[in-house]
């Protein structure tokens, strides 16, 4: 033993088949069962007395093994794409979740902004209505004023006629007035009474002006009422235009998150259709799985006459160097499950690539592929040993394996390499030993294989 077994342990820790091992599926027993019947096929075969029908049958069953293999790569693939299908249906069914909340929001931002445009137009109805009554105003002030200067110049045309009436009686009349008047009393007095007419001419004129202009203020004052109104009027125009681009931009807005939603359920049906097809492979492969099942059972009936003889005196550790132990044989709480469960092996960690020996002479009855956990694995049946009792070994989470079903190996032969494949986070070894050939006997690897150290 190199002075590495003694190295400063480490402990693993994680999911693998060992200290962290997962709680084993019905699937997973089964794919086992039939891989050690499998193998136990090519251990009869290979022994019987019949060199040509064992090589013939230990043909057929390697054949057999490899399908099992691609069957279990097949159903794992298939699984990993019900999984990511599962996962991306899932995650389309969140988003439509998530933009359907973000277009009722929208929806109300677009309804509070619908009430506003509605509000600003009731304003600017109402302004143009106030304009509308002003310019009626305006235009009954016009009206007056019209008329007002028709009284003007009526009234003017008047006065000019009583201005020449009077004119003509001081130019030509002067001595005729004279000469119809009694005394001096009628004069002045006629003299009054056109200086009157004169006057109450001039007052009416100026009245006239004076009305006219009132109004003529008036109108202006109007005018510029309106002016106020249709400055008011264009203001509410522009907040109505600038409502009604941002009203334009949420319906936009929401047409684009309409569009996504319908994206993500097609997204969301695209993938229930590949669960579909990712079951309806896994179901046709478990088939094909029962078909072969049935073919190695009939090789095993057809072996069972052929049982090998071997028979080995003691087992030899598998590892020449590992740092540590890092899990016992027996009884603790599952990781994954929290179930307590029998941990039936020894756990070795060791660095990646440590060569992997047999741990006593015997026929390989599987090595490849598990899809209980195990990753790469190989199992040897050794016979029986001194002590009366047959037994198995398993050695899982290889690297690579470095051997083949129905092959003969020697004690210290190498069979794989330590890694940390199936349920595994870190690199180690985990052996098994099986009294009477099944797992449900397995006893503690420390009770039967020298173990250097820990």
């Amino acid at each position: 033993m190199s002075k590495a077994m003694h190295a400063k342990p480490f402990r693993l820790t994680g999911p693998y088949t060992g200290r962290h091992a997962r709680p084993e599926s019905p699937r997973s027993k089964l794919i086992r069962a039939v891989s050690l019947g499998l193998a136990c096929v090519c251990l009869l075969l290979t022994a019987t007395v019949y060199p040509a029908s064992a090589a013939t049958s230990n043909t057929s069953m390697a054949s057999l093994q490899s399908k099992l293999d691609k069957l279990s790569q097949s159903i794992n693939q298939h699984k990993k794409e019900l999984s990511d299908a599962k996962k991306k249906e899932s995650a389309a069914k969140a988003l439509e979740s998530e933009l359907k909340e973000r277009v009722t929001v929208l929806q109300d931002q677009i309804s509070v902004l619908g009430g506003q445009i509605a509000a600003v137009q009731n304003s600017i109805g109402e302004k143009e209505q106030q304009i509308g009554v002003m310019q009626t105003q305006i235009t009954d002030k016009q009206t007056q004023i019209e008329q007002k200067q028709n009284e003007i110049d009526d009234q003017w045309d008047d006065f000019k006629k009583h201005m020449a009436a009077m004119q003509e009686l001081r130019d030509g009349g002067s001595v005729a007035m004279l000469g119809a008047v009694n005394d001096l009393y009628e004069l002045l007095t006629f003299n009054e009474v056109m200086q009157d007419i004169s006057i109450k001419d001039t007052e009416i004129m100026n009245n006239m002006k004076s009305a006219k202009q009132g109004l003529e203020d008036d109108k202006a004052a109007l005018e510029e009422q309106k002016a106020g109104l249709e400055a008011e009027k264009a203001e509410l125009q522009s907040q109505k235009s600038e409502l009604d681009s941002q009203n334009a931009q949420m319906k936009g807005k929401q047409s684009e998150l309409n569009n996504s939603i319908s994206a993500a359920k097609l997204s969301a049906a695209e993938a229930q259709a590949a669960q579909q097809k990712a079951q309806a492979a896994i179901e046709s492969d478990e088939l094909n799985y029962e078909a072969v099942k049935k073919e190695i059972q009939k090789l095993i009936a057809a072996a069972s006459a052929s049982k090998p003889q071997l028979s080995f005196s003691g087992f030899a550790c598998p590892l020449k160097s590992y740092s540590r132990i890092s899990s016992e044989y027996g009884w603790r709480k599952n990781p994954v499950s929290g179930v307590n469960k029998l941990h039936a092996g020894t756990d070795f960690a060791a660095a990646d690539g440590t060569p992997i020996y047999a741990a006593a002479s015997g026929y390989v009855q599987v090595a490849g592929w598990s899809t209980g956990g195990y990753g790469n694995y190989v199992i040897i049946y050794h016979g029986k040993m001194s002590d009366g009792n047959t037994y198995t070994t398993l050695y899982a989470h290889m690297r690579s394996v470095a051997t083949s079903a129905g092959k003969y190996v020697k004690q210290g032969e190498l069979i794989g390499y330590v890694g940390t494949t199936g349920n595994s986070t870190g690199n180690h070894l985990h052996l098994e030993v099986w009294k009477g050939g099944s797992k449900a006997n397995a006893v503690n690897p420390r009770s039967c294989i020298p173990i250097p150290h820990n």
